[in-house]
């Protein structure tokens, strides 16, 4: 979290500080604060005014810094960024985390926050940078380090999720597929065979339906495993739909019902949000008919301008820290699709109480939510 400068407390008979047009008039705010901190033309990004704490930080005198342009204290690789987040001349406040260096070339970790200030007439910007203590620098490569590691983690996720589907589909089209392209063909050659060899095959009729009944199911396996690798309905008439048409099936494998409630019927979400939503209400449900020895399960979708959330709750057997091994997989996707929008996923189960799945995913802008 980027921390913010502090606000000094007025007393009852202070008045507020007017905003200056010189620089003598942020001098004494400058004087007041603990953070270095430069006063920047908007359009050219020149140092209009520097406080003591960025003189004594950096290493330049103040005649240097109002000399040069702020871009030449930054790290050669992120002049780029910086550019561009302080040039945008419609842009109000920001903050980020660059690396900055001292007159000798020292480099120094900040977290500038900006805004806009009048100055001498002309579109300025107030620029303060935090600089993390020695502590706070450890908890920030530490952080980094995490970061890395999960990084390193899903890579390693991913490529296992990608070889178990394709050792999916392997098995389906082998076992099942070849199966009954294998029978089709035997029946093709004997059929042949019995005609050459005078015996007596059964009537023509009896084996075109026999050919003609496998070709079907093989069309219905085809169709549903189409169906499970991407439901056509989700990109074609959304979420909702798609769920509903699901749950159908579902209850038709499984025995059990699936009781749904929503508020966003005819509304589309980002493509994105759709897919992950689907996804984790699949494998949530899934484990409801494999592990938790009920016959209803609860899902309910609902949205703001913000946010999409799920809630998927069965009351079977639960389980606890001991039992989740044999789930963990499924449990892993369901948190990384979350995790990979950027939204929040969490789980709650107890033995005898049932489990209760919880995602958050976040619609990005007002323009990709409601399509």
């Amino acid at each position: 979290m980027l921390l913010q400068p502090k606000i000094l407390s007025r007393s009852k008979k202070s008045k507020p500080i007017a905003p200056p047009s010189s620089d003598d008039g942020y001098r004494a705010i400058f004087e007041r604060h603990p953070y270095p901190a430069w006063i920047l033309d908007r359009a050219t990004l020149h140092i209009l005014a520097v406080s003591d704490a960025a003189v004594a930080q950096f290493g330049y005198s103040r005649q240097e810094f109002v000399g040069m342009s702020y871009l030449e204290i930054q790290a050669p690789e992120q002049a780029m960024e910086v550019k561009e987040k302080l040039g945008q001349l419609t842009a109000s406040r920001g903050s980020a985390r660059w690396m900055q260096k001292t007159k000798e070339g020292v480099p120094v970790s900040v977290q500038p926050v900006w805004r806009p200030v009048p100055f001498n007439r002309v579109p300025a910007i107030l620029l303060t940078v935090n600089i993390p203590t020695p502590r706070r620098m450890r908890r920030l490569l530490q952080e980094t380090e995490e970061g890395r590691m999960r990084l390193e983690a899903l890579s390693r996720r991913l490529v296992e999720i990608q070889e178990s589907e394709r050792s999916k589909i392997a098995r389906l089209i082998h076992d099942e597929i070849g199966q009954l392209l294998t029978g089709l063909k035997l029946m093709l050659v004997t059929g042949g065979e019995s005609e050459r060899s005078g015996g007596a095959p059964r009537s023509a009729p009896t084996r075109r339906e026999e050919m003609v009944g496998i070709v079907n199911e093989l069309i219905g396996r085809l169709r549903d495993f189409s169906m499970d690798l991407r439901p056509p309905m989700l990109d074609e008439i959304g979420l909702v739909a798609a769920l509903h048409w699901h749950f159908e099936r579902y209850t038709a494998r499984t025995n059990v019902h699936v009781s749904f409630r929503h508020d966003r019927a005819e509304v589309r979400f980002p493509a994105a949000v759709e897919i992950a939503a689907f996804r984790i209400i699949q494998e949530a449900i899934t484990n409801v008919a494999r592990h938790a020895r009920v016959d209803a399960v609860e899902v309910e979708l609902t949205a703001d301008p913000k946010y999409l959330e799920l809630r998927i709750e069965d009351s079977g057997i639960g389980y606890g820290p001991t039992t989740t091994a044999g789930r963990s997989a499924g449990l892993t996707g369901m948190q990384e699709r979350a995790l990979l929008l950027g939204g929040h996923f969490s789980i709650e189960s107890a033995l005898g109480v049932g489990t209760r799945v919880l995602a958050e995913l976040p619609l990005r802008s007002s323009s990709e939510t409601w399509e």
